[in-house]
């Protein structure tokens, strides 16, 4: 704005300053209406701005929620699968016992028949050998009670 030192005197040159004044309001005017729409309109994308940052933050915490509570079913799975396999290998190791004792049961009992068939043989052997001594003393003829054999004791009685 160039603002006149002196007043012009005349109508017409008042008229023009006048519609140069009221140019210059207006054009200052719609400056200032461009500045405020403008204003407004940075006012409007930083409250949107604003209301989306909102929103992002809200969803980073949820989603940092909904992933601590994956991580912690995630640790209790994996414990849970430890004590699984930490049963299967107790499991597998008590297998592995038992069919020791299993084995040695098995041969335990294969020792004891062996011995129970020796032990049955060798009494029939035994009683086949009584039962032919027993036949024989009773087909033998029965030796002479007080005889040279019985209680002799071999001296000659020469008087």
């Amino acid at each position: 704005m160039s603002a006149p030192t002196e007043l012009p005197a005349d109508a017409e040159s008042m008229k023009k300053l006048e519609k140069e004044l009221s140019t210059e309001a207006k054009s200052e005017e719609k400056k200032i209406q461009s500045a405020f729409k403008d204003m407004h309109k940075h006012e409007k994308s930083e409250a949107k701005a604003s209301k989306s940052v909102s929103k992002a933050e809200k969803s980073v915490r949820k989603l940092e929620k909904l992933e601590l509570g994956t991580i912690n079913s995630l640790h209790a799975i994996t414990h849970k699968h430890d004590v699984a396999v930490a049963d299967l290998h107790n499991a597998q190791a008590s297998l592995h016992t038992q069919q020791q004792q299993l084995e040695k049961h098995k041969q335990d009992l294969s020792a004891a028949r062996t011995h129970v068939d020796q032990v049955t043989k060798d009494k029939n052997d035994h009683d086949r050998d009584r039962h032919d001594k027993f036949n024989q003393l009773r087909s033998s003829p029965p030796t002479q009670t007080g005889g040279p054999s019985a209680g002799t004791s071999g001296a000659s009685t020469g008087d």
